[in-house]
């Protein structure tokens, strides 16, 4: 008899515990199940309406198509097995997991992006686009989720040169068309040398035919760590923001995208992204203590630019 007392109260006991755990764990030691919402649920609850236009479409769909560039490593690229890889490109699968989305990969065509947006190629492109200056009026443009420095790389050994003051007399070389020539060329007593890509500069600079190149910060960090036999110090000379472009218009795709990469930034993800692919450098913050390339470039113009 006592035996089967025994039994009955472990029973009741077991019972009683296992409708304990199951309250605990609905109240926060496990997340209780939630109810599935789809991509348009989601949307409408961070616009405070139905989602429209490209943003209607993505929702509709459950996929995100990125346009990115395949031949643009460490930011994206194409790997042996064919999968995308590279900063741009996890940062691109970090929002559609926020948003419940699938992503989709497309090549970018940077030279018709605006065209390529419109004609439903991608909904966005996230391929390092910088926001200063303003790459188009015909596109939009989100929060920033990361932010490049111009640096000056030299050989290992050479002294740095990480101010306007250090560059004088010397020649510098840089990439065509880009915000590294404008800004050297509107700087005087600087000689300014100009090559068809990063790399072409990179080669001179290690065979001593240039003092240095000037390029973005997570370049030099990647040709440093490489092993390139260069190295480049100081905070920046101006700094560039980078954000998803979308075709102008479309706000309410813009909102949404920004609802991600803001709590992406918070909750440290874009900073674990960086990190990763640029070998501990973090360039998810806005860097304090340099100007963006326009105001450099206004300062150099107007003769207010530090040179210490």
């Amino acid at each position: 008899m006592k035996g089967r007392r025994s039994a009955r109260l472990g029973l009741v006991t077991a019972v009683v515990a296992l409708a304990v755990a199951a309250t605990v764990a609905g109240c926060g030691g496990h997340p209780a199940p939630q109810t599935t919402k789809t991509a348009t649920q989601r949307f409408t609850a961070i616009l405070g309406h139905a989602p429209t236009g490209t943003a209607a479409g993505v929702a509709t769909r459950g996929t995100l198509v990125v346009g990115e560039d395949a031949q643009f490593a460490p930011q994206s690229s194409v790997d042996s097995t064919g999968a995308w890889t590279g900063f741009d490109v996890d940062v691109a699968r970090a929002i559609a997991t926020t948003l419940g989305l699938k992503v989709e990969f497309q090549q970018l065509d940077w030279a018709r992006l605006p065209s390529a947006l419109a004609a439903g190629h991608y909904d966005v492109a996230i391929s390092s686009i910088a926001a200063d200056p303003r790459p188009s009026s015909q596109l939009a443009l989100s929060v920033p989720y990361a932010y490049t420095t111009a640096q000056i790389v030299v050989p290992t050994g050479d002294a740095p040169l990480a101010t306007l003051s250090a560059l004088q007399g010397k020649t510098i070389g840089v990439t065509a068309s880009t915000t590294f020539q404008q800004f050297l060329e509107a700087a005087t007593g600087v000689g300014v040398a100009v090559y068809a890509t990063d790399a072409d500069a990179l080669s001179d600079v290690g065979d001593g035919t240039v003092a240095g190149a000037m390029v973005a910060d997570t370049t030099a960090v990647s040709e440093t760590a490489g092993g390139a036999g260069v190295t480049a110090a100081g905070t920046g000379f101006f700094f560039q923001p980078l954000a998803c472009a979308t075709l102008r218009g479309q706000t309410d795709l813009v909102a949404v995208l920004n609802r991600a990469l803001l709590g992406l930034r918070r909750d440290g993800t874009l900073r674990r992204l960086s990190q990763h692919w640029y070998h501990g450098l973090d360039v998810s913050v806005r860097p304090a203590g340099v100007p963006s390339f326009s105001a450099a470039l206004a300062q150099l113009k107007a003769g207010a630019y530090p040179t210490g």
